[in-house]
């Protein structure tokens, strides 16, 4: 058997474990026997690559004095592969009308397989490579799909996810579901596939990956279904068919009844190329279950959209891509004391990197970081996560090599090239690189503000310098426990000078420590460096934070203060009683559409100062823009992902800069006009 030739045991091996070799290798020729299923690999041995084949070592061979496995629960996060293309002619269904495949932007509005819009997230680079065939349905119509293309089909026997490789080869007549409610599909509801076949020419494709839970979406003028894990299902069937264990119940989770499908199929199509678990495994496909005669133990797939909440006795739960789970209910219903009735129960959550920082799979991510970086220690518990830092250069190919361990085996580093190259040229698609190549958590799908430009205008803030100055303040209230912020900005006083802005912020002091547990965000080391102030209580104090800005107009001329009309009443009365000039800013697209892009531009110039304020960077980093029919934009508190107080009372103070100035003069919005992107 092929082994490791560097391999150690995982540092987070407890002093007391040891490693078993012959446990180890044990598991390790398991999975070998088993065959990959799906594209060019299908049908080959399932030779584990180092990476993989480390992790399977450490969970498998280091065990406890009392023979049993030290890891209960292994949380693994690695990149996406990509695939799954479609002819760039292909038309593509929107809200607007058709598009096709080469015309879709990241941002755009598509529908998925039940009709329901559903955003694009994410877009491949243009590739010639993959083998394209093209299918020919009953009523005319036909689709130009790469080789490893995913089509939900039914066949006489059963339904199942099949490649389109899969369909050629198999000679299978199918029909793939249609819409119910769209007058497309034959009168039973069923799309009939009439032919396949291989086209000799190159076909230039692409494959974009969606945001509704299934990952479908609608493809073709007669809007068709289709579709965009193997080493969880080969643990899966080697906790339940390998481990020895007397009525095993092995579970495989998935967000929805079409990805439990994809799941399932791959188990069963390594069991259907297995001689020796062929003979010993009823697969019953139309349960999403199979089950292994020796030991009585069985593999089940599970969907969030369906399960029932008790009556589990576990011995393995894998959870394939544990970022798609719509909330936490199946994820603590399956590890939370299901398994207490067995010695050695095994947790597998293998996953790439989401965008949702309030889902039970972020939470399990801040964990695993937690114990990698030495934060935390909990010695049942295996992080593995591969992927590159925040301030890592993400255009190099030597990070790229480090977030990906597949890259130049199952991924080639020419179509990273391309996909990174496309996303300088292209912001939009910065976040999908990051998040599907880099496995980096983004804030959102679509990111508005690059960091790397914002982070250049960190030049200094010399608050004595400003004294006198006249400024712009901007104001967003929270709810009364939340985060509240005060923004001064400061015009330029020549052509060579700067937009210079002073950032406050304000949270409760009796909930600083459950939001740095809850949120996973520093306040507290905010608030000791000076970033941040908290007021007393568990609700922020309105009265102390007026007294603040009351002592700001001592040190600055603080010409206006914009607010958000909404829940500021009580507090206007009061600056206005200071002397305060108060000014109310709607919050639609009228009026924050000309800020925002102009904040945008200023930033790009590098002609704003914000002196590299953490909390206001991090607001930043928060943002999610909405965009309408005119091409006006504004940040969305609703979308964006976390706080984003700070950014908004940017915008407003920096409209009032603009507008006014130094002196009574027309605004730049008058001499330039609006700015149109």
């Amino acid at each position: 058997m092929r082994k490791l030739t560097d391999y150690t045991p995982t540092k987070f091996m407890a002093k007391d474990s040891r490693y078993d070799a012959d446990a180890a290798d044990y598991a390790v020729g398991f999975i070998e026997c088993l065959c990959h299923t799906k594209g060019t690999w299908a049908g080959k041995p399932f030779e584990l690559i180092d990476w993989q084949e480390r992790i399977v070592r450490d969970l498998f061979g280091i065990l406890k004095p009392n023979g049993y496995r030290q890891f209960n629960t292994a949380y693994v996060e690695i990149p996406k592969k990509q695939g799954k293309q479609l002819a760039l002619d292909t038309k593509i269904p929107t809200p607007g009308g058709f598009t096709t495949m080469e015309g879709l932007k990241i941002g755009d509005t598509v529908f998925d397989e039940n009709g329901k819009p559903c955003r694009v997230v994410a877009k491949s680079e243009v590739d010639d490579t993959e083998q394209a065939y093209r299918l020919t349905f009953r009523d005319g119509s036909s689709i130009v799909a790469g080789e490893r293309h995913l089509w939900n089909v039914e066949c006489i026997s059963n339904d199942s996810i099949m490649t389109t490789g899969e369909i050629y080869h198999s000679k299978r007549r199918v029909r793939i579901p249609a819409v119910e409610g769209l007058p497309y599909g034959e009168k039973d509801g069923f799309h009939y596939l009439e032919n396949i076949e291989p086209l000799a020419e190159k076909v230039p494709m692409q494959c974009i990956q969606v945001d509704s839970t299934s990952h479908c979406y609608l493809a073709g003028e007669s809007f068709v279904p289709t579709h965009n894990s193997e080493l969880a299902a080969a643990v899966a069937l080697l906790l339940c068919c390998g481990d020895g264990e007397e009525r095993a119940e092995v579970y495989g989770c998935a967000a929805d009844r079409q990805q439990a499908s994809i799941v399932f199929e791959v188990a069963a199509d390594m069991v259907r190329m297995c001689p020796a678990l062929n003979k010993r495994v009823k697969i019953l496909a139309s349960q999403k279950r199979m089950v292994f005669a020796p030991t009585n133990s069985f593999y089940q797939v599970l969907s969030a959209e369906a399960y029932s909440k008790h009556g589990f006795n576990i011995h393995g739960v894998v959870f394939d891509e544990l970022h798609t789970q719509p909330n936490r209910k199946l994820f603590d219903v399956m590890t939370k004391g299901s398994g207490d009735a067995r010695m050695q129960p095994l947790y597998f959550l293998i996953t790439t990197a989401g965008t949702d920082t309030q889902s039970i799979c972020y939470e399990t991510h801040q964990k695993a970081l937690d114990i990698l970086e030495g934060r935390k220690i909990d010695p049942t518990f295996y992080p593995v996560i591969y992927g590159a830092r925040e301030d890592e250069d993400w255009t190099s190919p030597d990070v790229w090599k480090k977030a990906n361990p597949s890259l130049g085996i199952t991924v080639g580093i020419d179509k990273v090239q391309a996909a990174c190259d496309s996303a300088k040229q292209n912001p939009g698609e910065e976040n999908s690189f990051r998040q599907l190549r880099l496995n980096q958590w983004v804030k959102q799908s679509i990111r508005w503000m690059p960091m790397a430009k914002w982070d250049a205008c960190a030049f200094k803030v010399d608050t004595d310098d400003l004294e006198g100055r006249v400024c712009y303040g901007g104001l967003d209230l929270s709810s009364t426990t939340d985060i509240t912020a005060f923004v001064l900005v400061f015009p330029p006083i020549d052509a060579d000078d700067k937009y210079s802005v002073l950032p406050y912020f304000w949270i409760p002091e009796d909930n600083i420590d459950l939001r740095v547990r809850r949120d996973h965000v520093p306040y507290d080391v905010w608030k000791r460096q000076g970033f941040l102030e908290t007021t007393e209580g568990n609700v922020v104090h309105y009265g102390y934070i007026e007294k603040f800005i009351e002592r700001l107009g001592e040190r600055f001329n603080i010409r206006e203060i914009a607010f958000d009309r909404w829940g500021a009443v009580q507090m206007v009365q009061n600056l206005e009683g200071m002397g305060f000039t108060v000014v109310p800013f709607g919050q639609g697209f009228a009026s924050m559409s000309p800020p925002t892009k102009e904040l945008m531009k200023l930033t790009l110039e590098q002609r704003i100062a914000h002196g590299g304020h953490p909390v206001l960077r991090w607001n930043m980093d928060n943002i999610f823009i909405r965009t309408d029919p005119a091409g006006n934009i504004k940040a969305d508190k609703a979308k964006s992902t976390e706080k984003i107080d700070g950014a908004i009372a940017l915008i407003m103070a920096l409209d009032r800069a603009i507008r006014c100035g130094n002196v009574n003069g027309e605004s730049v919005y008058e001499s330039r006009g609006l700015l149109v992107f």
